[in-house]
């Protein structure tokens, strides 16, 4: 992060709305039963989200660093679980992943502090979609007030993708021992 980013406060203006979201979805998260495939589930979910919101809104060169001036927590708390609800969506459809998603979405329901139904509907919104990483794209920008645009979706899109792979590489790698 550069100098003028944390001289302007723009770095501790975001930390103060940030850390107390991450460390609630955190806690919440450990509240679950810790031999849980669920827990270890929506940890992993939950890395996706913490790498994907310290890549889009950096001070220095985050597709929405644009939006710190006008970040609140609801619209942080909300980009939160539009990225979990996408990736808890893209490990739900991973093929090598034997996932009791009934099972999943309840401990998420949970942890996101809303209902079955809703979570289901959420997520089933990004399974539906041509692309969920650009329904999700979209649903960030409206939740920002901002216009998307071709230029930050990209690299919003290609980011996503890069992080989820990983930890699904890592994940596949562990159960099978490779």
């Amino acid at each position: 992060m550069g100098l003028f980013s944390a001289l302007s406060g723009k770095i501790y203006r975001f930390n103060s709305i940030n850390i107390p979201i991450d460390n609630g979805i955190a806690a919440r998260i450990k509240e679950l039963d810790e031999s849980s495939t669920e827990r270890i589930l929506l940890t992993m979910s939950f890395g996706i989200t913490q790498e994907m919101v310290g890549l889009i809104f950096h001070p220095d060169n985050g597709i929405f660093r644009k939006s710190l001036d006008s970040l609140t927590k609801e619209s942080l708390e909300k980009t939160y679980y539009v990225l979990m609800d996408l990736s808890v969506s893209q490990i739900i459809q991973a093929p090598m992943l034997n996932i009791n998603s009934e099972n999943l979405i309840s401990s998420f329901a949970k942890i996101s502090q809303s209902t079955v139904d809703k979570k289901t509907e959420d997520i089933e919104v990004y399974k539906k979609a041509d692309s969920g990483v650009m329904k999700a794209y979209e649903s960030i920008c409206l939740n920002l007030n901002r216009q998307g645009d071709a230029q930050s979706a990209i690299p919003f899109g290609t980011s996503f993708l890069k992080i989820y792979n990983e930890v699904i590489t890592k994940l596949v790698e562990a159960i099978y021992n490779k």
